[in-house]
């Protein structure tokens, strides 16, 4: 007993030595998972949001919203759900978009839950069923400008035989055309940890859209947000599950949407790029943790509360990085990193 106490004590002395190093270095701490976690690998996003359009002929003006609305998305995921890398594009050109996309895809590992969110014009040639999405640098005379859903299916689909979980967010008008299947979700009646952990260990490679095959508003109500990352931010800000699935959250935003504007989201599944029937879960992790001289923002550790053990003046451990050594009798909880 008195060797298992030391070596506790020596564990907690080890992390304890390295976030003091970590303050001192500016080192960035990181996530690792758990075994017993049920997501594994990092979450990593990639965020886009174009307002400021240049084209000459007029045909795609200005918006007001995606900016903010890409900021705010980026911004719960990380603050609320753990993201550790989240890209954010501001009004991107074709280029830009590509080669975001391509970088993402050589940071991935196998297990990792990969989100794409895109905020902007969108279009359909009627003629040719082509959708698009428009980056801020397309001419509206020139189509080879801009970038086509196929293309996007196409980027997706390579993303997701790397990573583990891929979810594609499309608020634009016309979206719906990156679907070759919508509708609405199906979500089980009952969910708990035993259905959680099945859909995360199946492959998912999922879509959610703005509308179907029509115009989506910009301004909802003068909130700064599209209607659908307003509600799609308002489900993720006031979910109080620890674990909440993408078709959970989608159903109440299709819901909520369609119940107060002239547009209905619809979601599924990208074909053909390898989807098991599993889901995307976003896991409710606020990063809540201060280390002296490293940014807040800089800060990426969780600590997982799996045991706790009894810390007395027998065994003492600072009780945290300010260097209180106060041996009061305490529960201390073993941390992760």
């Amino acid at each position: 007993m008195k060797k298992m106490s030391r070596f506790l004590s020596l564990i907690l002395l080890l992390v304890y030595s390295f976030s003091l190093q970590a303050a001192n270095r500016g080192l960035e701490l990181r996530k690792v998972n758990t075994p017993d976690s049920i997501v594994q690998g990092e979450y990593r996003a990639l965020i886009i949001g174009n307002n400021r359009y240049n084209d000459a002929a007029g045909q795609w003006k200005p918006l007001n919203t995606a900016v903010s609305d890409a900021d705010s998305v980026a911004n719960m995921l990380q603050k609320e759900y753990g993201f550790t890398d989240v890209n954010i594009l501001r009004d991107a050109n074709r280029s830009e978009v590509l080669k975001a996309l391509n970088e993402l895809e050589a940071r991935l590992n196998a297990n990792d839950s990969v989100l794409v969110y895109y905020a902007g014009h969108g279009y359909l040639d009627e003629s040719s069923s082509r959708g698009y999405w428009i980056p801020v640098d397309a001419n509206s005379d020139d189509p080879a400008s801009y970038l086509r859903n196929s293309t996007i299916r196409d980027e997706m689909s390579i993303i997701a035989r790397k990573a583990k979980h891929t979810l594609l967010i499309s608020d634009s008008c016309f979206s719906g055309s990156l679907l070759r299947r919508g509708g609405s979700p199906i979500v089980p009646k009952t969910t708990g940890s035993r259905y959680y952990k099945k859909v995360a260990n199946k492959k998912s490679v999922q879509i959610m859209t703005a509308g179907g095959v029509e115009y989506v508003d910009d301004d909802f109500r003068r909130s700064g947000h599209s209607p659908f990352t307003y509600f799609l931010l308002n489900e993720l800000k006031h979910n109080d599950k620890k674990m909440v699935t993408a078709s959970e959250i989608s159903s109440n935003v299709i819901k909520a949407v369609a119940n107060n504007v002239s547009q209905l989201p619809e979601s599924g599944v990208l074909q053909g790029a390898g989807d098991e029937l599993g889901e995307f879960i976003f896991v409710r992790v606020k990063l809540d943790v201060d280390v002296k001289g490293v940014p807040r923002e800089k800060i990426k550790v969780i600590v997982d509360v799996n045991n706790a053990e009894k810390i007395t003046e027998h065994n003492p451990v600072p009780q945290s990085l300010d260097q209180n050594t106060d041996m009061s009798p305490r529960f201390m909880p073993l941390p992760t990193f």
